[in-house]
């Protein structure tokens, strides 16, 4: 099935046209949530439990109460009566759901819940104000470690009957006999980090209410405004029509500003109730602690091959630590459940068995993070098949040659179920072979190791569901449904207004749409401004899963398709030729064959707006057209990575030499946002596989609470990024354009993994657990301190 769309043309498409949004952001003249002042406004700050489980037995707030400069200090008996809170579940079969109170009332069921707010004329007040509150607590045992919660003991969550959200298992094919009749078999227990979103701009909301209209309007820091609104206005029983979520700029999200958070609700609460603005800025140790964690998974995977390399069955279990609530919308399932749907990537696997779990524990809720779910069995799946290529004595490259769908293949349904109708994946294989110059490599390795230099190359193949819509959310197990609108207005001048609910977080999607837009209707970019982040404009559900360009353009081409027909329409009397004869170009309308015969665009508009004469019967001059689109199948970008890394064998040291990146995201609409994304996403996997991890003791305290000790790469440990560009347009979007900002973060984290672990084959060492510290490393080759001679 193909989705019916029109054809663009590209001019500025394909084109690294620098991006509109730059010059307002680098002189520091964008607008972030912490840089917005109203009048007579307050400030708010949350006192959160020091707990990871405890009941509350008493809380006295008088001493906050009457500090001079307080305005209102509330519990959770204060905000119970008014929201019950976040309630999060999906339609499926089994599915527990929980819901998150806006502050804790009876339980505390993690480190760093709400459980008071104090709002005062200033941050500095609210915080010494909440030092002064009291609280009686009666400390009960932590869940923390989730193998642990499955097996039973204590329940993290008293409103559930055990620790398990979802547990589920799907089969094809005969995994005995292919396990049983296997040339090789390999297979490791994979203990993932846990980590953070840590955007550079942490969460943030301000809530003013207007008593004398009823008007409700939330200033925060999110991915997806309207459907911010929607929730609000229902958790709270507030008209929704009087209610507006507007996104200013955003510094940052990555899927950590994808979800419903308690001090969304909690500052329009507030403002409800003191009708002035209130105004709530979290700290960095707030956003570690409390704005959704993310990846944590063990992955306890094996891989059956024959003599010739192929692969005959994959078997899988996952257990999922999604802390002590459900995230809104995305659930526990964010990670144990998505990973499993599309386990198989971009490899054909005729036998499958997997089996997930998502685990309650007391610890901050995980939540959506670019490469939902995929990043820890990536890295499981790409190591077992580097294992077995050497076992086999197999290249990383030809083992993987010889397992993915072939271009003879497509249409593909995999082992999940999910369909494949397009890809480069033989093409990617190839590619990377190249660009790396790996004979070259293996010569270069073979000499360093024997001179006690131990360097390594790693490869990951990766497929990502991009462009999420309602197909593909029902193809990787969400029953969810989701579409998105924009609307174009060309003015009387011929200018071009596009406000669309695709927003933006930093990935110059106003420049992007714009260069679609006028590609699409025929005029100079120049010409076209596009708005977002309000929603007061056209209704969706926001930036997340590699939509933006994709359901952008597809709903402003559908918008676009309507208006031209229009105007060509109107022009054909003027320039005495068919409709289906006139062209668009740089805002002229021209004869086809016939340059010679042209009007400007805005002489068109000009008379559609105000008419010289009359027009038609029946004419309708409106020149604005909103348009909804919803992928009409699942669109998969792909693609590849490579490392190459040096480790030094004495201090357990990394050094990331060189990074290769080979992205298929079909029709590119500017090469140099792509490649952004692709190099900021690298930069990401190299906290995610080396440096970042969210730590919690025994108790349930998190260790890593400040960037001392929680660490983020630098521009010191990312190397230079070679990107290669394969185009393979997907047949169910506008131009063939797919998604591809999930990319690195699913597949360069295990390119990075295979890198070290090569460079420490001759160690006998295979590291399975994460992130790859130092000492991990000394541990691994403690083993083995007289590695054995190179193989060739």
């Amino acid at each position: 099935m193909t989705d019916v769309l029109p054809l663009i043309t590209p001019r500025l498409i394909g084109t690294s046209v620098l991006r509109s949004e730059d010059p307002r952001l680098l002189t520091g003249n964008g607008e972030f949530v912490a840089d917005i002042f109203l009048p007579r406004m307050l400030h708010a700050c949350v006192l959160r439990s020091p707990h990871a489980r405890a009941m509350i037995k008493s809380i006295d707030t008088s001493a906050a109460a009457s500090m001079p400069g307080v305005h209102l200090v509330w519990t959770g008996a204060d905000t119970s009566p008014r929201c019950t809170g976040i309630a999060a579940g999906l339609d499926i079969e089994g599915f527990k759901g929980t819901v998150q109170p806006v502050l804790a009332t009876t339980t505390v069921r993690y480190v760093g819940e709400g459980i008071a707010v104090v709002v005062a004329d200033s941050r500095h007040i609210a915080e010494d104000a909440c030092d002064l509150i009291q609280v009686d607590y009666e400390p009960l045992p932590a869940v923390v470690d989730a193998e642990a919660a499955l097996a039973g003991g204590p329940i993290a969550n008293d409103t559930l009957a055990d620790n398990v959200i979802l547990e589920r298992a799907h089969t094809v094919g005969d995994l005995d006999l292919a396990f049983a009749t296997a040339a090789v078999t390999v297979a490791g227990r994979f203990v993932n980090n846990r980590y953070a979103a840590a955007p550079i701009e942490c969460r943030g909301s301000i809530a003013r209410y207007e008593w004398t209209s009823n008007q409700l309007t939330l200033w925060t820091a999110t991915q997806v405004p309207h459907f911010i609104r929607s929730t609000i206005a229902k958790s709270m029983r507030f008209p929704e029509h009087n209610l507006e979520v507007i996104a200013p700029d955003v510094g940052g999200g990555f899927g950590q500003k994808a979800n419903l958070f308690a001090e969304e609700l909690l500052v329009c609460l507030l403002s409800l109730e003191l009708k002035r603005p209130v105004k709530w800025i979290e700290d960095r140790r707030e956003n570690l602690m409390t704005a959704t964690h993310a990846k944590q998974q063990i992955n306890d995977m094996a891989l059956a091959f024959d003599a010739d390399g192929r692969l005959l069955a994959l078997r899988d279990r996952v257990d999922g630590d999604g802390g002590a609530y459900n995230t809104y919308p995305w659930t526990h399932l964010i990670e144990a459940m998505a990973g499993t749907s599309s386990i198989t990537s971009v490899y054909k696997v005729p036998a499958l068995h997997t089996h997930f779990a998502a685990i309650v524990t007391n610890k901050c809720p995980v939540g959506a993070y670019r490469g939902i779910g995929c990043t820890a069995p990536q890295i499981a799946r790409e190591a077992l098949f580097d294992r077995a290529g050497r076992e086999l004595g197999l290249s990383p490259f030809e083992i993987r040659r010889r397992n993915v769908v072939q271009p003879g293949d497509f249409p593909y349904t995999a082992a999940t179920g999910l369909v494949h109708h397009e890809g480069s994946f033989l093409e990617t294989v190839d590619t990377l072979e190249k660009v790396v110059g790996y004979e070259a490599f293996l010569d270069r390795q073979k000499k360093a190791r024997a001179a006690g230099v131990y360097l390594g190359l790693g490869v990951s193949l990766f497929s990502e569901v991009s462009g999420i819509g309602t197909a593909a959310a029902y193809a990787v197990g969400f029953p969810v449904s989701t579409h998105d609108t924009s609307t174009v207005r060309i003015e009387p001048t011929g200018k071009v207004v596009v406000t669309t609910s695709i927003t933006s977080q930093g990935q110059g999607q106003h420049t992007s749409l714009a260069q679609v837009t006028a590609d699409a209707l025929g005029v100079r970019m120049e010409d076209v401004v596009v708005r977002s982040g309000s929603t007061s404009q056209t209704y969706g559900h926001g930036t997340w899963g590699g939509r933006g360009a994709v359901i952008g353009a597809g709903s402003i081409m559908r918008a676009v398709q309507v208006l031209r027909e229009k105007i060509l329409d109107f022009a054909s009397d003027m320039l005495e030729a068919a409709s289906e004869d006139l062209l668009i170009e740089n805002g002229q309308i021209l004869v086809a064959g016939s340059p010679d015969r042209s009007v400007p665009l805005a002489r068109i508009t000009e008379e559609i707006y105000f008419p010289a004469k009359a027009h038609k019967p029946g004419f309708d001059p409106t020149l604005e057209v909103t348009a909804a689109y919803d992928p009409a199948g699942v669109v998969l970008s792909s693609g590849g990575h490579a490392a190459i890394v040096e480790v030094d064998s004495e201090t357990g040291l990394i050094k990331l030499e060189k990074f290769f990146a080979v992205e298929d995201c079909g029709l590119v609409i500017n090469p140099m946002i792509v490649e952004g994304q692709i190099r900021g996403g690298v930069a990401q996997a190299i906290g995610a596989a080396v440096l970042e991890d969210l730590i919690y003791d025994e108790n349930g305290q998190l260790l890593t609470t400040t960037f001392m000790d929680y660490l983020l790469p630098t521009s010191m440990e990312v190397p230079d990024v070679d990107v290669t560009h394969i185009e393979t347009p997907s047949a169910f979007t506008p131009g063939g354009i797919k998604g591809m900002g999930e990319s690195a973060m699913i597949s360069a984290p295990a390119a990075i993994v295979n890198a070290v672990n090569d460079a420490l084959s001759p160690f006998g060492a295979f590291i399975q657990r994460f992130p790859l510290t130092p000492d991990r490393i000394l541990e691994a080759v403690a083993g083995n301190p007289a590695p054995a001679s190179p193989a060739l």
